[in-house]
């Protein structure tokens, strides 16, 4: 209790006034946001067939796309005018592994600022006492930096593929199906991918904040202060005896 008491007495909302504390709340609620609209989807797709003979209807398939889009999982049954002998046609390709390394590295991203912030809420005097504190938070955050970097490419590269394989007249999946070819076989809805869209300006939008928030996170360490102390000021007498 003596320790928990101490630590609440440590608090202090000043380094949230500070560029390093502020922004890094925005990191994490930016991070939420990251993983939010990527997790959050629950889209889906409709096809059919329009040129069914007489005495056959149309079937209309309905197939669920949704987090973590392994749609190769996915599939609807063949042919849309007869089912006397179905088949079960799967979608080609998902973007499993680039959105689950997305939404991960998004969650450990959250954690981490998280941690941070209790850090320099809670323990700011230990934080500016030790330099090793601010080369570990320095070094995480470019690498963080990077990782945004990596993560939302490969997030962005596999939206364009999930756009790409779940329009099945573009990828051509319809022409695996030969009864695609006497009942015109169509795609009458197409899922909506606007949240994705966001999710992925979002992992661009966390690698620019965290790459300004960098120079703030330096000026914090040993390295920018050693720089600035073996700076000589102006005027000062020792640059008036190298004049002389």
């Amino acid at each position: 209790m003596d320790a928990v008491g101490k630590c609440l007495g440590n608090f202090s909302i000043e380094p949230l006034k500070e560029p390093k504390g502020f922004i890094k709340a925005i990191q994490w609620i930016l991070a939420i946001f990251a993983f939010a609209t990527t997790t959050s989807v629950s889209t889906y797709l409709q096809v059919t067939a329009t040129a069914c003979p007489p005495n056959q209807t149309a079937v209309l398939e309905k197939v669920a796309i949704g987090y973590p889009f392994d749609i190769e999982n996915a599939f609807f049954t063949a042919p849309f005018c007869n089912r006397s002998s179905p088949t079960t046609i799967y979608l080609l390709k998902g973007s499993k592994s680039s959105a689950e390394f997305y939404v991960f590295f998004g969650v450990m991203v959250f954690l981490y600022c998280m941690a941070a912030l209790i850090v320099y809420l809670f323990f700011e005097e230990l934080y500016r006492r030790s330099n090793l504190w601010a080369i570990v938070d320095f070094v995480i955050s470019a690498v963080i930096t990077l990782l945004w970097l990596i993560s939302s490419a490969a997030w962005a590269q596999g939206l364009v593929d999930l756009k790409y394989f779940t329009d099945f007249k573009e990828c051509g999946l319809f022409g695996r199906i030969p009864e695609c070819k006497t009942v015109n076989c169509v795609q009458v809805d197409f899922p909506k991918f606007g949240s994705l869209n966001a999710s992925v300006i979002f992992g661009f939008l966390n690698m620019v904040v965290w790459g300004g928030n960098l120079w703030f996170l330096f000026k914090e360490t040993p390295w920018f202060k050693g720089r600035s102390d073996q700076s000589p000021e102006l005027g000062s007498p020792q640059q008036d005896s190298q004049r002389i």
